[in-house]
């Protein structure tokens, strides 16, 4: 599985939460840091693909936060 993989099997799994990059990286790979830019990369490839969907500024006060786009909700 790859990174982007594990991302949308989280999100799917954890529907109703919106996550940031970070939160994302702290789940998938607890305390292993070097994931966290791989992961924030993946997470902005999903949503330019439209597998994700994203909230948020972008800012420190309203960073991104990101959910299952509605498409990859239908059951395969």
């Amino acid at each position: 599985m790859t990174i982007a993989d594990d991302i949308l099997d989280l999100l799917k799994r954890k529907r109703r939460l919106k996550l940031t990059a970070i939160d994302i990286a702290e789940m998938l790979y607890w305390e292993d840091k070097t994931y966290q830019q791989r992961v924030k990369a993946d997470c902005l490839i999903l949503y330019e693909q439209g597998r994700l969907a994203r909230d948020g500024k972008g800012s420190l006060a309203d960073p991104y936060t990101y959910s299952i786009a509605p498409i990859e909700r239908q059951p395969s």
